[in-house]
């Protein structure tokens, strides 16, 4: 009788334990897809972070480059002229502000992406708040525009490094945005679509009809045009002179 419960003592425990083991091996899976989970979304959640960090960068030092050439536009161009008292003014208090802002702005800006940052990537953005002071030194002794412009370009070249690098690192290419100075005439324009040229309109002039009666002669349109010439030259306003145009680092080159 003991020979016949055997098989069915054996058939129950290999169940139980291929029962037991089936809740731990579903237990494990489910565990190990919960960390794989996780594991994702902390890694989104730093991209996205990384990706904000970076881009508050980006902005920041684009815009102080902007700053500081409207600020060097207000310097002598080739120092021959003296600055005059309005423009030392403005080329004063716009320094006052980039410092402020250099100091107040971007530095936090560059510890938050210190902290997230790949060494190569943190070592670029130390470099760019280096070279957006390094290019003050030539405003700060009021010396010419074109000793400036020079240094503008090697930053900005500089800030080019730091987003592609910075894009690399977020898995995206290169970026193909063109900085300045641009070489090919026809840019921002695409070479593929409509010219400006195949905009203009050709609107034929209209000449006003003679009044006709006894003894008067409709004008001819060679008589038309030079009484228009006539009257245009009357009505043009006295040119202005004395106001200097200047440029900045984007039209140099």
């Amino acid at each position: 009788m003991a020979s016949d419960l055997l098989p069915s003592l054996l058939t129950g425990a290999f169940a139980l334990g291929g029962g037991l083991g089936g809740v731990l091996l579903t237990g494990w899976i489910t565990r190990r897809n919960e960390t794989r989970r996780l594991a994702a979304e902390d890694s989104r959640r730093w991209l996205v972070d990384r990706r904000h960090a970076y881009a508050a960068y980006l902005t920041l030092a684009q815009a102080m480059l902007r700053e500081i050439d409207s600020i060097a536009v207000f310097l002598s161009y080739d120092g021959a002229e003296e600055i005059s008292e309005e423009d030392e003014s403005i080329i004063r208090d716009g320094l006052t502000e980039y410092y402020r802002r250099w100091d107040d702005e971007l530095q936090p800006a560059l510890l938050e992406v210190q902290l997230m940052a790949t060494p190569g990537v943190s070592d670029l953005a130390d470099r760019m708040s280096g070279a957006l002071m390094e290019i003050t030194p030539v405003i700060e002794m009021r010396d010419s525009f074109t000793d400036y412009y020079p240094g503008w370009f090697q930053a900005r070249d500089m800030f080019e490094v730091l987003r592609n690098t910075m894009r690399a690192e977020l898995g995206l290419p290169a970026s193909g945005v063109r900085s300045f100075p641009v070489t090919d005439e026809s840019w921002p324009w695409l070479p593929d679509r409509p010219s400006r040229e195949s905009y203009i309109q050709v609107h034929p002039k209209r000449i006003p009809e003679a009044v006709e009666g006894p003894g008067i002669t409709p004008p001819s349109p060679e008589a038309h045009k030079d009484r228009q010439k006539n009257e245009g030259s009357r009505n043009k306003p006295a040119r202005r002179s004395g106001t200097r145009k200047r440029g900045s680092s984007r039209s140099r080159g």
